[in-house]
């Protein structure tokens, strides 16, 4: 059929053709979608004329399908679900679902958020891989974007893209186990004196303990800056120097390896992280689904 035939088709009639076929009575199929006998006789006349066949013929008392009306009552079975389907989209299942799920985030956010996610999707939908990719400061100005189903950042990004505040943290200061510091808090003065560890895998997070303590006309004292994480962590264990990190990790970290950690001077204000996703994603029932199971981890529902 082509297309200039299809813009002709009535899809209207569809129903009126499904109830026909179904009751091969016309009074009946009215009454089934609810129309005028006399509406319904009128659809049938159009339907005849339109395919070309008599779809019912009498026999006897009764009507009887055409084969042509036996091959479309076998058509309209498979049709009409599927045109509802298309109307009012698919039911998202996620124990049926199949695929990969692209997170971008730095070394805190997939600290405190791939293993709660990693068992939630395990639990409601194992079929759903979970791949995390590095975020920095310009992610969002890349294509890569539009095929990263969430970013999970402490900075703005531009209008065009959705937000949603996701959580907030505090910083900690955990403290080398050769640092001398016997007081149960920091003072400004205190942390200033300190050598600090930079972990510059994580720009983001430095940018919001320097530049606020810029902003008020202080400075740290950058004894090592790395890319690794995990090797800051180990260096406290030998060391003099101090980490800062927000309180979701370095909690963690000072009990695992019966370090101290204090909380910093007011000057450093928390960290928030938001939940980021492209437009095109806002509609999708996976990414709804993504998205509540991620707010479910910092706003678990009351049980009952």
């Amino acid at each position: 059929m082509s297309k200039v035939q299809f813009r002709n088709i009535d899809l209207n009639l569809l129903i009126p053709l499904k109830a026909l076929l179904h009751e091969r009575n016309v009074t009946r199929a009215a009454e089934r979608i609810h129309l005028s006998q006399s509406a319904m006789s009128r659809a049938l006349d159009r339907l005849r004329a339109e395919l070309g066949d008599e779809l019912l013929v009498r026999v006897g008392r009764n009507y009887e399908l055409t084969p042509r009306g036996s091959e479309l009552l076998d058509e309209l079975a498979q049709v009409m679900p599927r045109l509802a389907r298309l109307w009012a989209g698919e039911t998202f299942s996620p124990a049926q679902s199949e695929g990969n799920i692209r997170l971008a985030m730095n070394d805190y956010a997939s600290s405190v958020v791939l293993a709660p996610l990693a068992e939630a999707c395990g639990r409601l939908a194992p079929g759903i891989t979970l791949e995390a990719v590095p975020w920095h400061e310009r992610f969002h100005e890349e294509s890569g974007l539009v095929t990263t189903h969430l970013i999970l950042s402490p900075l703005s990004v531009p209008s065009t893209f959705r937000t949603e505040p996701l959580f907030e943290d505090v910083f900690l200061c955990v403290l080398g186990r050769k640092l001398k510091h016997r007081k149960p808090s920091l003072t400004m003065k205190d942390y200033l004196s300190f050598r600090h560890i930079s972990v510059e895998t994580q720009p983001s997070l430095q940018s919001l303990i320097d530049r606020p303590l810029g902003e008020a006309g202080f400075q740290r004292r950058l004894a090592v800056n790395l890319p690794y994480l995990h090797a800051a962590i180990r260096m406290l264990g030998t060391t003099d120097l101090a980490l800062t990190m927000p309180a979701r990790i370095a909690g963690p970290v000072a009990e695992l390896h019966d370090l101290v950690s204090l909380k910093t001077p007011r000057e450093i204000p928390p960290i928030r992280y938001s939940m980021i996703w492209h437009p095109r994603f806002e509609s999708d029932p996976l990414h709804k689904w993504l998205r509540e199971t991620v707010r479910q981890i910092f706003y678990p529902a009351p049980s009952c």
